[in-house]
């Protein structure tokens, strides 16, 4: 049997380069080959995030240990939090706010709307130490601007942080021109990376808005990462052990994004998704999100009255081994989502998935 079609929102189908390093025999998680690794990966997360002023940490964990990070590092209980919430992931971000008992104040918009940046407004009239948000919601294929919500917090005195998990590597993110103060990602998305591990970027604001000795706890304490980082630079600069071959293939990953040219990659993504949803739209599957505001790392799109969208996404992969997404929360039993992100983000690909797709229409 050929290779499934893997065009879910994440994970991706791995580059070959990336698979071999993945099944080299492992090697150790120290010494100079690791340090010298260590330091090309943390030079070309700095590039990847258009972040060379900012602080980069690898931490080891799913996308979400990377919101832990910052939670842990740098709120506090009872700290006031405004989450921007216009889709599955941005609940799921309150959810794991309310879990270190930070005070959190959604703003809610439609699913397949942007933020609602007036509400925004009106609710950071009362201090907030932080707003946070989504940049790329795979629950409904938007992509929603940072900008207006980086200027109002800010004339708020309120950090951003920003889950990038689904934009970071795919879609424009400059992080220092933007004034982003925390963001984390994810490997096995726009990277094409395996999963487990979920880049951490830390401005200078953020860094210095506490003190070590206040931040309690040890791995997700960011505080720890420099540390090691610093005294143990020269054999051993992470905490805890890493999977080498985990690392070494998230590292080619990051080598074939500067191999590629952000640039390029970026407008890649940008004319592949487009293809699939012009495509998607001649056939009776528009996208949820407007024109200004859609994705390009996914397709989140309606499905024809006639079509029962579970039991697309079962043909498709019981008669043709590909694998795409249903809809999630309000969403579920009306729409599909399609990944184009890394590897996906090919012609050949598009053209494959759209001739399993006819054959089950």
């Amino acid at each position: 049997m050929s290779a499934p079609l893997l065009l879910v929102p994440g994970p991706v189908p791995l580059h070959p380069q990336v698979a071999e390093e993945l099944a080299k025999p492992a090697l150790p998680h120290y010494g100079d080959a690791w340090v010298k690794a260590y330091g090309e990966a943390l030079e070309l997360l700095r590039y990847t995030w258009e972040a060379p002023k900012a602080r980069h940490f690898p931490v080891v964990g799913p996308g979400h240990a990377g919101l832990e990070a910052l939670a842990h590092t740098f709120l506090r209980r009872g700290d006031r939090v405004v989450v921007i919430e216009n889709g599955f992931f941005g609940e799921r971000a309150a959810e794991v706010l309310r879990a270190h008992h930070v005070d959190v104040d959604p703003v809610a918009s439609t699913w397949g709307a942007g933020p609602d940046v007036d509400r925004l407004r009106l609710a950071l009239r009362r201090p907030a130490k932080a707003v946070v948000m989504v940049h790329n919601e795979t629950s409904t294929g938007v992509t929603s601007p940072l900008e207006p919500i980086v200027e109002v917090a800010h004339e708020r005195d309120a950090f951003v942080l920003v889950d990038a998990v689904s934009s970071f590597g795919g879609l424009p993110l400059p992080f220092d021109r933007l004034g982003i103060d925390g963001a984390f990602a994810a490997s096995q998305k726009c990277l094409a990376a395996p999963a487990g591990i979920a880049p951490v970027a830390v401005a200078g604001s953020l860094w210095e808005s506490v003190r070590p000795e206040d931040v309690e706890g040890w791995y997700f304490n960011l505080f720890t990462w420099d540390r090691f980082a610093r005294e143990w630079a020269e054999w051993h600069p992470t905490p805890t052990t890493v999977s080498s071959n985990l690392f070494y293939a998230f590292a080619r990953a990051l080598h074939l994004v500067k191999e590629e040219g952000l640039p390029g990659r970026v407008a890649r993504h940008a004319k592949m998704a487009k293809r699939l949803r012009d495509e998607l739209s001649r056939r009776g599957f528009p996208p949820v999100a407007p024109p200004d505001i859609v994705s390009n790392t996914v397709a989140c799109v309606t499905v024809p009255r006639a079509v029962d969208p579970s039991a697309l996404v079962r043909r498709l992969r019981d008669e043709h081994n590909t694998y795409i997404s249903g809809g999630l929360g309000s969403l579920r039993g009306k729409t599909i989502r399609v990944g184009t992100m890394g590897t996906q983000a090919q012609p050949d690909i598009i053209d494959r998935f759209l001739g399993a797709l006819d054959a089950c229409l």
